[in-house]
């Protein structure tokens, strides 16, 4: 499953990188005409912001946030909590895409949760490639303030009472 889930992380992200323009090629003697520019692939969404949430940055940053529950580590161990934090860090490159923050009408807020996510995640990669388990355990508040804060300005009834 989490193979799935990286495999899926990664085509999206690397699905991103055909949106930008070519590197200019050199220029050669035909003639051909350029393709026009509305021709190139761009960010689409696939799943809801609800099903980003569940699906990839909720489970990934449980990884991080419980990665002290059995201090005795394996290789396997170390490899999946690479993944996790790879994961929960590019998740934030999705959040900060055009199309997810372009209907926010505090996109500069909206940048700056996401950026909040996206430190920690590869403060926590660089960690987990170290396999640093009391990094990864300091890294419990930034992860929460990461949440929390982005919870408090975009998720409805975050903090109200029953």
């Amino acid at each position: 499953m989490r193979a799935l889930m990286l495999l899926a992380m990664l085509m999206l992200v690397a699905g991103g990188g055909l949106s930008q323009e070519p590197a200019a090629a050199p220029v050669q003697a035909s003639a051909q005409a350029p393709a026009p520019a509305g021709d190139a692939p761009g960010v689409k969404s696939i799943g809801t912001m609800k099903e980003l949430m569940v699906n990839l940055i909720f489970p990934t940053s449980n990884e991080i946030f419980y990665v002290g529950r059995e201090e005795k580590k394996t290789e396997k161990d170390w490899i999946d909590l690479q993944t996790n934090a790879l994961m929960l860090a590019e998740s934030a490159n999705l959040l900060m895409a055009e199309n997810r923050a372009a209907g926010k009408q505090d996109k500069d807020r909206w940048m700056k949760d996401a950026k909040l996510l996206q430190d920690v995640g590869a403060k926590a990669f660089k960690l987990a490639k170290a396999k640093d388990l009391a990094g990864l355990e300091a890294l419990n508040d930034d992860l929460y303030e990461s949440c929390q804060s982005c919870h408090e300005h975009y998720r409805p009834g975050y903090k109200r009472r029953l």
